[in-house]
């Protein structure tokens, strides 16, 4: 292994020679294929993409260079300029692949002088964490410190609890993980070592989601599975303004979303308020919510924040448990389309005019590719599959517009769960109802599979928020 990595620094080193003037060499940029036009990206320097597993794993060298749908796209000196990669490598893929995977996307990143907020991993395995922080490192140098914009250590650890099986979490693992303070210890490990390789000066991060948001007091989650708020504490207090607060926010994702009213298969109301992305709309609100917990926290409202995945499937996730996995248009092209065509128009802005909040510095979207993700395929990539030269696409690009909502609809109503709880009781469609509905089949044909579990975390979550 060790002479792998040594030819690959060597070819490395050869191609960003010939870059520089020796070997005339051409390259043509990757980047899906489409005659709809979306507009230009505002704020390219804010925002980038993830690195989803499968591009990663099997076709590193097709990363997306350009802005798919924009003007970007036909112009070869606007390239993307922001990568979230979320781990190096996983201990369950081929290591055979990886130094080819690896050679690839280091070529993609010097190439197109991306700066990268590089992932290492917090789990219930210590020995996996320890290897893939080993393969951290060696990316990192790979690439280099001018191309390094953070280091993020963890994701989403509040979904342990919800996700037991399959992230092969037990009680034991939460306690490790929590009150026996695994998740600080191993942080503040990983950054001693990231600042011995002359990183002192790079920000820090551990990314967090919604159920981080979702406790009705002015702090973040603080639970015996879940010490989000103790967790954050004290890594602002160890690292003060080094450390940026980050997190993965999908309104796609919103439990709290219902059906309209008088149907079993439309959600007209949803889709209004969460493909929108004005201040009044739903994936700004929450990032509201996260810049208010932030301030209660540090007493500082301009700490810095980053959103660091946002996105929506073009087809049906099997961990969207809320109602809306019951309206075929929530899940599809359409959808997944008219949302990222929001996200290239967006300013970041999440203020509105009562208030002013400093939204996050930088955004990425989720994800180039369709990609497994907790043992099933989710398709929130904008190009399908490796070797795809189109994006995603839609018959008529006409149909990529926010619905009317339906009369009488309220976005509070959505955003509330207090009133999502009153009105389960008298709304057949309301996703609570849904859920303990489910649940009690469930419980008559004495079903006790993961699913179920999985409702009763969500309804869990609905009740906290």
């Amino acid at each position: 292994m060790i002479a792998q990595l040594f030819a690959l620094k060597i070819v490395l080193k050869v191609t960003k020679g010939t870059a520089a003037g020796g070997f005339l060499t051409f390259h043509a940029p990757y980047s899906c294929q489409s005659d709809a036009f979306f507009g230009d990206l505002v704020n390219p320097s804010n925002k980038g993409f993830t690195m989803d597993d499968n591009t990663l794993e099997n076709c590193s060298a097709q990363s997306l260079e350009t802005w798919p749908y924009t003007s970007l796209a036909y112009k070869p000196e606007e390239k993307v300029k922001k990568l979230r990669v979320f781990q190096p490598w996983a201990p369950d893929w081929p290591e055979t692949k990886r130094v080819r995977a690896w050679t690839k996307l280091v070529s993609y990143i010097k190439r197109n002088d991306v700066q990268v907020l590089m992932g290492t991993r917090i789990s219930c395995f210590p020995d996996d964490d320890r290897q893939v922080w080993q393969w951290t490192k060696e990316l990192i140098s790979l690439i280099g410190h001018e191309h390094i914009m953070g280091l993020s250590i963890g994701n989403e650890l509040e979904l342990f609890d919800m996700f037991r099986k399959e992230l092969r979490v037990d009680d034991a693992c939460l306690h490790r993980l929590w009150d026996g303070g695994y998740a600080y210890s191993w942080f503040k490990e990983v950054v001693a070592e990231f600042d011995a390789m002359g990183y002192g000066h790079i920000p820090i991060t551990s990314v967090f989601g919604a159920r981080a948001l979702s406790t009705k007091t002015s702090t973040f989650t603080e639970t015996p599975v879940s010490r989000v708020n103790t967790l954050l504490s004290k890594l602002v207090s160890d690292y003060k303004e080094r450390f940026v607060f980050a997190f993965n926010l999908y309104p796609y994702f919103d439990p709290k979303l219902k059906l309209d009213k008088n149907t079993r298969d439309q959600c007209n109301g949803a889709l209004s308020y969460s493909l929108c992305w004005e201040p009044e709309c739903n994936l700004p609100r929450e990032i509201s919510k996260a810049r208010e917990k932030i301030t209660n926290l540090t007493g500082n409202p301009n700490w810095r924040m980053w959103l660091t995945e946002v996105g929506w499937a073009s087809e049906f996730a099997p961990t969207l448990l809320s109602a809306m996995k019951n309206c075929p248009r929530y899940s599809s092209p359409e959808s997944l389309l008219t949302f990222y065509k929001g996200f290239l128009a967006w300013d970041l802005t999440i203020s509105g005019a009562s208030k002013s909040l400093k939204p996050p510095e930088m955004a990425f979207w989720h994800t180039m590719r369709d990609a497994p993700q907790l043992g099933t395929l989710e398709h929130f990539g904008l190009v399908k599959n490796c070797g795809d030269r189109e994006c995603k696409t839609v018959p008529d690009p006409g149909m990529l517009a926010i619905p009317e909502p339906p009369p009488g609809f309220n976005p509070q109503d959505q955003d509330q769960a207090e009133n999502a709880k009153d009105d389960a009781s008298n709304d057949a469609s309301g996703m609570q109802e849904n859920l303990l509905q489910e649940q009690e089949e469930a419980e008559e044909e004495e079903v006790s599979d993961h699913a179920g579990g999985l409702e009763d975390n969500l309804l869990l979550f609905v009740q906290e928020m």
